[in-house]
């Protein structure tokens, strides 16, 4: 193996175990809640904000945000371009299948925000905003989640076209990590997002 190809895996599985850090797991684990098994099961922001309010889900965000911004950085120093994409897919492989809480972790979309950022803050800011507004009108993050994947390689075309193949990628994993929000949302059953514990048993009959 080349020195380039071992530096990429390195960058890859240092992304990887930045992603296993699941702000949502360990704050329900001091609180003596197990996210994955409350509201919806998903170990995100968003479910955070339902099941333990919203001074948790923001804390969760900015973990979410920080570990992935780091993760991209370290993969542009020592990898450049190809470091930057591999630590990117690695970073939020490692939140959404954690290997150290048995491969249940979230959704990725805080974390693919400060991957991200990380790669192009332009684009990563615009989309952010696009997702903003939709959350404004809406009040389902799920929605804006989604505008804000597929706003994201339309803009990273404009800004970072280096990147446009791989921004496909990511937003196409993030719409498939989210199927289970579509169905609900063709079928007009998606929730607005509530705080501190809100539409617990809706969410759960959701997720059957």
């Amino acid at each position: 193996m080349s020195s380039t190809a071992l530096r990429l895996v390195i960058i890859g599985i240092a992304a990887y175990a930045l992603g296993n850090i699941n702000p949502s797991i360990i704050i329900g684990k001091l609180k003596g809640i197990d996210i994955r098994k409350e509201g919806s099961g998903n170990a995100g922001m968003t479910n955070t904000i339902r099941v333990m309010g919203i001074g948790a889900g923001i804390t969760v965000f900015v973990v979410d945000v920080l570990k992935a911004f780091a993760a991209v950085k370290i993969g542009i120093s020592f990898g450049g371009k190809y470091g930057a994409m591999i630590a990117f897919a690695c970073v939020i492989l490692g939140h959404c299948f954690p290997a150290v809480f048995g491969f249940k972790g979230g959704k990725g979309v805080a974390s693919a925000f400060g991957a991200a950022l990380a790669l192009n803050w332009p684009s990563a800011l615009l989309a952010l905003l696009a997702a903003g507004v939709l959350f404004g009108i809406t009040r389902r993050m799920s929605i804006a989640s989604l505008v804000g994947a597929l706003a994201y390689p339309v803009l990273v075309w404009h800004f970072a076209p280096d990147y446009l193949y791989f921004a496909i990628g990511a937003a196409a994993f993030l719409m498939l990590m989210h199927m289970a929000n579509i169905k609900r949302i063709a079928k007009g059953e998606e929730k607005p997002l509530t705080i501190g514990g809100g539409n617990k048993s809706d969410e759960k009959e959701q997720t059957k």
